[in-house]
């Protein structure tokens, strides 16, 4: 889930980005706040999902072993491979959408 919040993170960070671009595209100005409501809305969420790993990785404990724990984080990474794939793919069709 930490990486999964990494990914969310990032995400965030390309709609806001994108997101100022293209205000500044529209209307040949800055947005009011330099859409601040994009990220404190997306930075409350990732926060919420770090804060939820945090709580299942003190409930669950660390492995018994470094090598365990080592195996746990390469599944861990992989399995978060794609939900992390599809948020970026979803944040590029919104955006191309947006054009």
């Amino acid at each position: 889930m930490h990486l999964l919040a990494a990914g969310w993170f990032v995400s965030i960070g390309w709609v806001w980005l994108a997101g100022v671009q293209q205000y500044i595209r529209r209307r040949g100005q800055s947005p009011p706040n330099y859409g601040a409501q994009i990220l404190i809305e997306g930075l409350l969420s990732a926060a919420a999902i770090e804060i939820a790993a945090i709580v299942f990785v003190r409930w669950a404990g660390s492995a018994p072993e470094s090598a365990l724990e080592r195996r746990e984080w390469i599944h861990a990474f992989w399995w978060s491979v794609f939900p992390n794939v599809m948020l970026l793919i979803t944040v590029y069709v919104m955006l191309e959408a947006g054009r």
